[in-house]
């Protein structure tokens, strides 16, 4: 997926108004009466999600770990609390 950018500023007034209104619930935008897209609010911590979940250096973090987990090659939380409260006391 590529994400472009643009200014608020590059868009005409009716768009910019509908990217406003989008900070106190979702815009819905539609085409001959049939949903198409979504303006959001990015501070939704769902649309985070999302768009991480979409994010493919994201995705492949997520499938080392994964891998190392299943390899052995991974400690516990408990293990790294452990670990770091020893070289603390040294």
């Amino acid at each position: 997926m590529n994400t472009q950018v643009l200014e608020l500023e590059s868009l005409d007034a009716r768009l910019r108004e509908a990217v406003h209104v989008a900070n106190h619930g979702l815009v819905l935008l539609t085409e001959n009466g049939t949903p198409k897209f979504v303006i959001r609010d990015l501070n939704d911590d769902e649309v985070v999600e999302d768009l991480l979940a979409q994010n493919p250096e994201f995705l492949e973090s997520i499938r080392m770990a994964r891998q190392q987990i299943a390899e052995g090659r991974s400690m516990t939380l408990a293990e790294v609390r452990a670990k770091y409260a020893a070289q603390e006391k040294e």
